[in-house]
Order: C-alpha cells, then structure tokens, then sequence
C-alpha cells in the first residue's frame, strides 16, 4: 500500500489522504482548508484523479473533514463515501450549509465587484452538496465491511464529535500478507462533557495520528466549575450573557452544562436563547443519534441534555427581538470566533453595556473578533462602526473535543499497541514535532511527521 498526504499536513485543515493498493484509489477524508488565504487557495485545486477513486472512508462530519466532497464530486468523483449513520446526519447539514455560504459570498463578491475572478463563482453549490450526499453509505461501529478482494473497512468510537471514528483497513500488501493500518481522525479525551472516551485501538501495524494538540496541555478545571461563575457575573447584574459556540458538539455541551448549572441552583434560572439555525438543526440531530455506544451513562440518564428555558430562535426578525431584549439572559450563538454569522450583531448590540458579558469557549486564531476581545482591546469594529468595550470578557479554555498530549499517550498505552511505524498528521509544525519525540522516547515507537504531498510506501517500510 502506498499512502500520499496532500491536506491535513503541515496544518490542521484541509485532511485529506489517497490510498493505493495495485490499481485500487481510496480516500480518507476530504476536508475543506481553513485560515490564511495561502491554504485557503489550495481549495481551488482540480484532483485529476478523482474519478480514479473507487470510495471515500470518512472519520467524521468537521468541514476540515468532509467540507470538500461536493468539489470532489465535482472533478469526477462517483465512489461511494462510508461513514457512521450520526456523520452522514451531520454532513446532510454542514455541506449544504457550507455550500450557501460559498454561493452567497460569490454573490456579494460580484455585486461589490471586489472579485479578481469576472464572475466571481462559488467554490461549490448547493446542488452539488446535495449530489455528493447521494453517494453517502453509512456503516455501523465495529462492523468490518469488505470493500474489495483487497480491502475491509471497521470504523470504531474516536469520542471527538457524535459520530467520529477512526478507521481501520485490512488488506493485502504486495506479497498477499495480511496488513493494517489505523486513521485515527481526530481523537477525543475522557473529559470531554457528553461523549464517552475513545474506543481502545485495535491489533495494528501502521498508525496514522493526529497531533493538533501535540505541544499542548488542556487545563483539568472543570468547564462546569468555571462556566458557572462567569455566568453568576454576568446575570446577578441582570445582563445578557453571550457565548459564542461552534454548532456541532460545542454547542451541545456548552447547553448542557447550562442546564446543569440551573438544576443545581448553581446559577439563576434565566432564559436561554439559541440562536442559529444550524445550531437548531445539529441539535435535532443529537436528539435523534443519543445512544450508548456514543453518550456517556450518566447524561443518558437525565434524557434531555437542554434547559428547561431554552429557545430555540429560527428567523431573521426574531433575532432581531432577541438583540434588543435587556437580561438576565443567556444567548448561545454561532459562529464561535465572531468571524461571521447572528452572533455578530449580538455583540455589536451589547457590548457597550457594563452588565453584559461575552463568554469565549473555544480557541480564538489570531485576527478574529473573538482573539482582539480576548488580548484586551478597547473598541471593536463591526460593521464599519466603532463599539467601545465595556462589557466583561471572560474565556473557558477547558472545552477542547481533541484530545492534547497526555491524552493520546495515554490513549495509546491503554490500547497496547505495537506498530511499526507512526506517521503523525493533521498538526502544525511543533505540535507534531513535540509528539514525535514523545512517542519516541516514552513509547519507543518509530515515527515520523507526514509533510503535504509526501508519499509512503508502506510495504517498504521496515
């Protein structure tokens, strides 16, 4: 088998993997790229080879993921993709999701004519979103599905999103010898607020790792602990908390904490607001996909993980109402980084308000909203318009759904492997560096980190 990395190398977007054994081409993952304009060129790119490719195994719904399939689909692609049933879910409303933001961002390009490009097009359409999502096959956990003389496929829990899973392919390498390799997607810890832990790695010879957080350490306070005091703050003055939260699995926990929080009288009861439409629909999807395999005991048994005050806001004008109401209130709303979205004019309408509060619960990349509010700055530009900040800016840092160093060793002596041979992905230069040597030094294992469009060839590897 030869393996070739050409996303999710380098960096922490874009994963993507081509698998060849003899004529056979089989991807893992197809993510979008993410961040600075450099990557996000990459997108743009043709796969000549897409028609080449007989199916795609997918770890999990994250756009970093799955976010390029319609482009796929578009260069040529008619495999199948197979994934969990709660990943298909997902992605049936984070394609068509992402693809209405490229269509209605090609069109403000155009009216504004600020495009290079005459017209400006839209990376991908809502009806090519819908195409791929035909070709979807879903699998369940730890059912070994053959996918040729020369392959078979398991997806086991990952515990990094419902639905996450990592991979792992049997097959024939060139002397017809049994061979496995594992792609773990991205893995998920026994912190994490809903989920149960990952499932224990199985029998492997290859490896395939993430190292987003290889250089890096989550704090073990309690979110719950530290959550509950920030909300005290902010709704004992009667202010409107705003949290800004990623829709998929942020969001969830970030509910259920809150509702937490007010069963144990740990904070007033208030009402809470959700205001995002996506966010709406991903919630559907959790009520329909709760189940043992996936969802720690304990919050299985309390039913509904929602405040009992919870709204859940759809159109336009009642957002506009909910940003105008005074608190104590609790509004939930995406985009996590202020970078786009409802949660944006929540800000704006109440930031300049000293009883209000913005609780950041997620990572802040350099340039967005959310990272000058949290380096301090005193007056923020939205809209054109300058907002002094008077409004408290609080930050929980102990929410991560990956997994950081500690956790994946840990995750990896628990599992009693022995692999030949480590190759560590989707993680920026000294994440991935740091894990090397700590995989070297603490689990004597060979590794190495993949770099974008590196090849291995795995029966040659000894």
């Amino acid at each position: 088998m030869k393996i070739k990395f050409f996303g999710g190398a380098g960096g922490v977007t874009g994963s993507k993997t081509l698998l060849k054994i003899g004529k056979e081409k089989y991807l893992v993952d197809y993510g979008l790229f993410q961040g600075a304009s450099e990557n996000r060129s990459r997108n743009w790119d043709q796969f000549y080879e897409a028609s080449e490719v007989s199916a795609v195994f997918l770890t999990h719904a994250h756009i970093d993921h799955s976010g390029l399939l319609p482009r796929l689909w578009r260069d040529g692609f008619r495999g199948d993709i197979y994934c969990t049933r709660e990943t298909y879910k997902l992605c049936r409303i984070l394609l068509e999701d992402s693809a209405k933001i490229h269509e209605e961002d090609a069109a403000y390009a155009n009216k504004k004519k600020y495009s290079r490009h005459k017209p400006a097009l839209p990376l991908y359409t809502r009806d090519e979103a819908v195409e791929i999502l035909k070709n979807f096959k879903t699998v369940e956990f730890e059912n070994e599905i053959e996918i040729s003389p020369n392959i078979k496929i398991t997806f086991f829990w990952a515990g990094h999103i419902l639905g996450s899973s990592f991979i792992r392919v049997a097959y024939k390498d060139e002397k017809s010898e049994d061979k496995v390799i594992v792609f773990s997607g991205d893995v998920g810890h026994k912190r994490n607020i809903l989920l149960r832990p990952p499932a224990p790695l199985c029998k492997l010879d290859y490896l395939v790792l993430e190292s987003t957080y290889g250089a890096k350490l989550h704090p073990r306070i309690p979110a719950k602990e530290v959550l509950g005091i920030y909300l005290n703050t902010i709704l004992k003055r009667s202010g409107v908390a705003i949290i800004p939260s990623f829709s998929v699995g942020r969001t969830q926990d970030v509910l259920y904490l809150i509702k937490e929080l007010m069963d144990e009288n740990q904070i007033p009861s208030a009402p809470v607001v959700l205001d995002s439409p996506l966010s709406k629909k991903a919630n559907q999807i959790f009520r329909e996909c709760f189940g043992e395999l996936c969802v720690k005991s304990e919050v299985l048994e309390k039913g509904s993980i929602y405040p009992e005050t919870l709204r859940e806001v759809q159109t336009v004008n009642e957002s506009k109402d909910v940003a105008s109401a005074t608190g104590p209130m609790i509004i939930v709303s995406a985009s996590g980084m202020i970078d786009g979205g409802r949660v944006v004019h929540h800000v704006k309408e109440k930031i300049s308000d000293e009883k209000n509060g913005i609780i950041l619960v997620g990572y802040q990349p350099e340039g967005t909203k959310g990272r000058l509010l949290l380096d301090g700055i005193e007056t923020l530009r939205v809209h054109k318009e300058e907002y002094p900040v008077k409004a408290s800016i609080f930050s929980v840092n102990s929410l991560s759904a990956h997994g950081d160093y500690l956790d994946i060793i840990d995750w990896l002596k628990e599992s009693k492997i022995d692999p030949k041979f480590v190759i560590l992905n989707h993680g920026e230069e000294k994440g991935s560096k740091h894990l090397k040597t700590l995989l070297e030094s603490q689990m004597d294992y060979k590794t190495t980190v993949a770099g974008f469009g590196e090849e291995f060839d795995l029966d040659h590897i000894y």
